[in-house]
């Protein structure tokens, strides 16, 4: 499974190595809004909708890694 350090790396993977491969049917209108959107300079997706969207069509999982600064 690839990593990403950003959600907004992952949504891109997403739309170039998943959605192409989703049968016809599960290309709704919404999907196809928020790949229009996201690639439009004016129009934002919302961090959330791109969660959704990802958790929707893999298995989205987060990872937070934590290390102690040294002083």
């Amino acid at each position: 499974m690839p990593q990403f350090n950003t959600l907004p790396e992952a949504f891109e993977w997403f739309w170039e190595n998943v959605y192409p491969h989703l049968p016809s049917e599960q290309k709704t209108g919404a999907l196809r809004n928020a790949k229009y959107a996201y690639y439009k300079t004016d129009e934002k997706v919302s961090e959330k909708r791109m969660q959704r969207i990802l958790e929707e069509y893999t298995n989205y999982r987060v990872k937070h890694e934590v290390e102690i600064k040294e002083k």
